[in-house]
């Protein structure tokens, strides 16, 4: 069988040879014949002059092809040792020409870890915390005038308190404020259990080979050299890896979808850090709350000589003027409608756990039509 060189790698001739006499010599073909001449794998198949398997360029986003294992962790081969290349003829396994193992990188983790149960404090009603005594009517209405504050203890609960006394010539008005409607707050009703270890994840081990270009026939511009479907270990596939997360190429204007990198097998990370992520608990505030009040100020110090009433809610107080020389002297208050709602607990969700790493895409010929 005559022998002979294309873009430095070798052509197996075929048909009878009458004399080994070189390129152009005498033989039963001639030069032309010799590069026309495919190269026929073990297993029968053809691949044109490409002796593994021939894809289409990748995308610009995405690097030169490779030979792709994806797995559990648990099972990622060490390096590209189990790739060969099977000799035509002789079946001869021998290592894969070139294998070099350049990424390892492991696909994003389920949360594998609980989140915090969330609860709610119980919202409430509050009675006002502002009562003030103005020396001029309409509690000023942008005038100056002196201002006596009035003010209930913490906490008050309606009932008869004096904090002081305020002359005719301190009470040409009286401000008080409004209700309180005093919001719910979120609490933490347990602590999460602490996040499951790794190490069970998919991981993706790839292995660069020979690339060489002109040697398959058609469209497809790049020969895979060496690297035949047909001998890959389970789990490898023909893939192409990009930086960032990025779709795959599909088939246009009739090209082959068999030399197409158009399977995705997903994104995979490298030197990838992961922190359990719950979304943090909140209160939904009720949708319906009322709280209203009657205040009553009186004129003596044991809330016996009423003074004025006045009705407040939630959303603001009121302005009252008060007869002319009447004093005030103690305060207190009692409830119209205390119904503050129900507060909503939400949160405490598992999320995509956060992540440090380098994302890369993984896309692959598509198994069921890989080439031979």
């Amino acid at each position: 069988m005559r022998q002979r060189r294309l873009a430095g790698h070798w052509l197996l001739g075929c048909g009878a040879v009458a004399a080994a006499s070189g390129c152009g010599g005498a033989g039963a073909y001639d030069c032309a014949e010799a590069v026309a001449c495919e190269i026929w794998n073990d297993d029968g198949t053809s691949n044109g002059h490409c002796w593994g398997q021939c894809v289409h360029a990748p995308p610009d986003s995405f690097g030169a092809p490779m030979l792709v294992w994806t797995g559990p962790e648990a099972l990622a081969p060490a390096s590209c040792a189990e790739l060969v290349r099977v000799v035509p003829g002789t079946g001869e396994r021998i290592p894969l020409g070139g294998a070099t193992r350049t990424l390892v990188a492991r696909a994003m983790p389920e949360p594998a870890h609980g989140c915090p149960a969330c609860a709610c404090t119980a919202p409430a009603c509050a009675l006002p915390q502002t009562v003030t005594a103005m020396s001029i009517e309409a509690c000023g209405d942008g005038s100056a005038g002196t201002q006596t504050s009035f003010l209930p203890p913490a906490g008050w609960d309606g009932s008869c308190v004096s904090p002081g006394a305020v002359g005719p010539e301190q009470l040409g008005s009286l401000s008080i404020g409004p209700a309180i409607w005093e919001p719910c707050t979120p609490i933490v009703a347990e602590e999460p259990p602490q996040p499951l270890s790794g190490g069970a994840g998919e991981v993706a081990v790839g292995c660069t080979g020979v690339v060489e270009g002109k040697l398959c026939p058609g469209d497809a511009e790049l020969c895979m050299l060496e690297q035949q479907p047909a001998h890959l270990p389970d789990g490898w596939r023909h893939c192409i890896v990009g930086e960032g997360e990025l779709g795959c190429q599909q088939p246009e204007g009739g090209a082959d979808p068999r030399t197409i990198f158009s399977d995705k097998l997903g994104v995979f990370y490298k030197d990838l850090a992961t922190a359990p992520a719950c979304s943090p608990c909140t209160c939904k505030a009720p949708a319906t709350s009322r709280c209203e009040a009657l205040v009553v100020a009186w004129e003596d110090g044991a809330c016996s000589d009423m003074l004025v009433g006045i009705d407040v809610n939630e959303r603001e107080g009121i302005c009252v003027d008060p007869v002319s020389g009447s004093t005030l002297s103690s305060v207190s208050a009692t409830w119209l409608s205390n119904e503050p709602g129900t507060c909503t607990p939400t949160g405490g969700e598992p999320r995509n756990d956060r992540v440090v790493g380098v994302a890369k895409t993984v896309c692959c010929l598509p198994k069921a039509l890989e080439a031979p």
